[in-house]
């Protein structure tokens, strides 16, 4: 029985990574992923800070045996809006930055756009390599069907099963979010060198990160 309720977790963790929010979190910052395996780094980054946050809140919600009502779970996500709201924020800067140094010419008649070289100095160099993901794994935690989770987890008969759910949970979510940023990242690179198609994907990551925060907002 406890090998099919963890790999009923493990499924359920990786079908947890499509959800909408987690999907449009990543998407904003995959333009600043110039490699597949950049990309895919920070969504197993993302897996491993999600896991983070929702492991601690199974083990305090089973060992203090905290009853968790399900009208409060809606509030689990007032985090999340505020993580969409600032990602797509950011990820509109940046779009903006690169169209105001667009330039355009033609070519024998045909024209061409580029990117003219004004670097930007990265305002938090701590979170390169992955950090950003993780920190964004964080705040996804307890959102979404994680925060269910925390429901199933108090009602499991040992701290040592509900560990073991909650880590086959992560490890698919890792998984997921592992698949979901390498797709993601195919027409960011594959469009690298067309900069107003990259802008317009760049672009549109950004506003349906916000509007997407905006519709959380109005639900709670």
């Amino acid at each position: 029985m406890n090998v099919l309720v963890f790999a009923f977790g493990l499924l359920s963790g990786f079908k947890h990574a499509f959800e909408p929010d987690h999907v449009l979190a990543v998407s904003t910052l995959l333009h600043r992923e110039k490699k597949w395996s950049r990309a895919l780094r920070m969504g197993l980054a993302w897996g491993a800070g999600h896991t983070t946050t929702l492991t601690l809140a199974v083990l305090v919600v089973n060992t203090l045996r905290i009853e968790l009502a399900s009208q409060w779970l809606p509030y689990f996500e007032l985090p999340v809006a505020l993580m969409l709201l600032l990602l797509g924020g950011l990820a509109l800067r940046d779009t903006l930055r690169r169209l105001r140094h667009l330039h355009v010419h033609t070519h024998d008649g045909i024209p061409h756009a580029h990117v003219g070289s004004h670097p930007h100095p990265h305002t938090f160099p701590f979170l390169r390599q992955g950090w950003r993901g993780y920190l964004v794994g964080l705040v996804h935690g307890m959102a979404g069907s994680g925060a269910l989770l925390l429901l199933v987890a108090a009602t499991l008969p040992s701290r040592l099963q509900a560990l073991g759910y909650a880590l086959c949970f992560g490890a698919g979510s890792i998984l997921g979010m592992g698949a979901i940023t390498t797709l993601l990242a195919l027409p960011f690179q594959r469009f690298e060198q067309r900069p107003l198609i990259y802008n317009l994907l760049t672009g549109a990551s950004g506003l349906l990160s916000i509007f997407l925060a905006l519709y959380i907002f109005q639900t709670l």
